[in-house]
């Protein structure tokens, strides 16, 4: 990923190339084009424009450089431009009107100086371009310097799950690209406005990676429609592909059977017709728009779901909910609905029919394992120095193993480094033996050897001369962070290097030890700096310099518990149920929550203090509760969110009607 973010700081540079152009002119009066990657850089009439000096294409650095994204600061005393890309681990610097610029701190010349016209900085790009390895040319006809890099992002397939729908119903489009791309955006043919932008993908382990873009077919009027599918790097996107996809005013194909609903049900989908005990089956119910809620039940249990929310498009709802399956063999869902003509749910239902399986009854099921993060230590490693990854996964997994790219096993742990809620952290580590960027493979495994695969690249660099200012290692004094704690650091830099500093995500300074006394080693340098972490399991960067002011910029990863206070951050429930039903409660809180339960109005609890979540994440829990009112009428009731020491809790007030 480094390696990415590498090239596309890399980009701006190559844009300042300075190709050999025959003009004979100190300033050319025909205009100089610049494009990256296909997409014209446009330059202000009001502020300097591109244009060829003493036989080289001069370009305006700060236009440019904001035109990729990157960030630019000018420090007016020295007359020296930074640039830092998007994470802080590339540094650029340049110096008015001289023919050396630093990249990390290390300097390179070229035989032109940069030039100001307009109290703008123009800049020829030629030895920039050799040190990045962008792919430059000219195009004399056109006038124009074409930048090309070998990270153009690339849409590889592109396919929806099922291309017949219908109006109202959810189209879901996984779209296969290139390690490159870091956003797909989807606009429809008829449409100028972007229908969707993704930005999250899951990583194939064979160099892909794949965007999932869920959309609801609304009504237009069209049923065959055409959608375009570009891919993006973050500043720029590229060439697109289309997809067809047919929408239908009726499903014409719905087998759910009419009984007795079909004025109010127009389909039933579920994720999958078989689902393991244990595990939750996810259905989505389109509706017209009479329909206010839903009522689910199964042939096993006597308990029941109610489903309030929805997405309306058009003339249509969309509920979407899922029912634990407790039972093998053939199960049915009973799916009721209320309207506000009917006053109550109604007597009629639609039956659904699906599979409770047991863990062998089919091969082909998908794995429940899951790894939910893999976060190196440090952003970029060191050759000969420890790689650590802290690995997320699911609490069902007992250990982890990691390989190379020739499928050899270079770490393991057995032992769980933290377990919160649902979840296990791993910590693996070993030494990196090769530079460049190396791919592993993470391996996670439950009891009965089940197992879960994701892969991971790690950018590896040698360490500079000791002349230079450079990051080789960091690492806390101590385990067990908590957010808010203050924290002493061991970070290891080269022998050129004279102080460090550490700033959050945000730019804040956290430390800085100029003019402080360090340990020093043969071959290097350690500073003890303590550092306050306001956010665990997050990026922190520390700079490097030396005393000429070069810097080199590494991330580094701070895990921990975060010790915010206690959130409730939603509450999902039937606002109306009938005497006798249960009222099922989920309540949604940050990971800072330890127990939750709820009281009635006179603080009596009417559910037992759950220890344990019913699902998380890396960034929420979920609590689900179902108890029955005791008498009808309205009623009151208090969802109180706990912390682990006890001595801090939210609450949240929930108002029920019992008819």
């Amino acid at each position: 990923m480094k390696n990415r973010i590498f090239k596309a700081a890399a980009l701006i540079l190559a844009v300042m190339l300075c190709m050999q152009i025959w003009c004979v002119s100190s300033f050319a009066d025909d205009p100089v084009y610049v494009t990256i990657n296909g997409t014209q850089v446009t330059y202000l009439s009001t502020d300097a424009q591109p244009m060829i000096y003493n036989s080289r294409a001069m370009v305006p650095i700060r236009t440019t450089a904001e035109a990729l994204g990157l960030t630019v600061d000018w420090d007016k005393d020295t007359e020296t431009a930074t640039f830092t890309s998007a994470d802080g681990s590339r540094v650029i610097k340049h110096t008015m009107r001289s023919n050396i610029i630093y990249v990390n701190g290390t300097p390179s010349s070229f035989d032109t100086s940069s030039i100001v016209v307009s109290n703008r900085i123009l800049v020829p790009i030629r030895m920039l371009a050799e040190a990045m390895g962008a792919d430059v040319s000219w195009d004399n006809p056109s006038r124009t310097v074409i930048i090309l890099t070998t990270d153009t992002p690339e849409i590889e397939s592109a396919n929806f799950l099922d291309d017949d729908i219908i109006v109202g119903g959810t189209a879901t489009l996984n779209v296969v690209t290139n390690d490159s791309t870091t956003a797909v955006k989807l606009y429809y043919s008829t449409g100028q406005e972007t229908l969707k932008e993704v930005v999250d993908y899951s990583d194939n382990g064979d160099g892909s990676r794949t965007f999932k873009i869920t959309f609801t077919a609304e009504d237009d009027g069209n049923t065959q429609r055409t959608y375009y599918v570009y891919p993006g790097n973050g500043s720029s996107y590229y060439d697109y592909k289309t997809v067809e996809l047919t929408v239908n005013d009726e499903d014409e194909d719905d087998d759910s059977g009419d009984d007795g609903l079909s004025e109010y049900i127009y389909k039933v989908t579920l994720e999958s017709t078989k689902v393991e005990k244990g595990d939750y089956l996810y259905f989505t119910v389109v509706t017209t728009d009479d329909v206010e809620r839903l009522r689910i039940d199964t042939n096993y249990s006597s308990n029941h779901t109610s489903v309030s929310d929805y997405t309306e498009t058009s003339s249509r709802r969309s509920f979407e909910g899922k029912v634990k399956v407790t039972t093998t063999g053939s199960c049915h869902l009973y799916i009721y609905v209320y309207t506000d003509d009917l006053g109550t749910y109604s007597d009629d239902y639609r039956i659904v029919d699906f599979r409770g399986i047991s863990d062998d009854d089919d091969d082909d099921e998908d794995d429940v394992l899951t790894i939910y993060d893999i976060n190196p230590a440090m952003g970029v490693t060191t050759k000969k120095e420890e790689t650590k990854l802290y690995i997320t996964t699911s609490s069902d997994i007992d250990y982890v193993e990691i390989f190379d790219d020739d499928n050899e096993r270079v770490a393991y742990a057995n032992n769980t480094y933290d377990e919160q809620g649902n979840t296990n952290v791993f910590v693996v580590s070993w030494t990196e033996t090769s530079t460049g960027t190396n791919k592993y493979k993470v391996v996670a495994y439950d009891e009965d050897d089940e197992e879960i695969t994701e892969s991971i690249r790690i950018t590896c660099e040698a360490s500079t001369g000791s002349s230079a200012p450079f990051v080789i290692s960091i690492e806390p004094k101590t385990d067990d962070i908590e957010s808010g704690e203050t924290m002493t650091y061991i970070v290891k830099c080269s022998t050129g290097t004279d102080y460090i500093v550490i700033k959050d995500e945000d730019g804040r300074t956290l430390a800085s030890t100029e003019g402080n006394t360090t340990t020093s080693g043969a071959t290097y340098i350690k500073f003890s700096p303590k550092i306050t972490v306001g956010s665990v399991n997050t990026y922190y960067t520390v700079y490097a310099y030396n005393e000429d002011g070069d810097v080199d910029a590494r991330t580094f990863y701070v895990y921990g518990v975060n010790t915010s206070d206690p959130e409730i951050t939603g509450v999902d429930y039937d606002s109306t149920i009938e005497e006798g039903d249960d009222l099922d409660v989920t309540v949604y809180t940050t990971t800072s929550v330890s127990k939750v339960w709820i009281e009635d109005e006179d603080d009596d609890m009417v559910t037992n203090k759950l220890k344990k979540p019913t699902d998380s994440s890396s960034s929420e829990y979920i609590w689900e509760f179902a108890f029955e009112p005791d008498d009808s009428g309205r009623r009151t009731y208090t969802v109180y969110a706990e912390n682990e020491d006890g001595d801090d809790y939210d609450t949240y007030t929930i108002k029920v009607k019992v008819t």
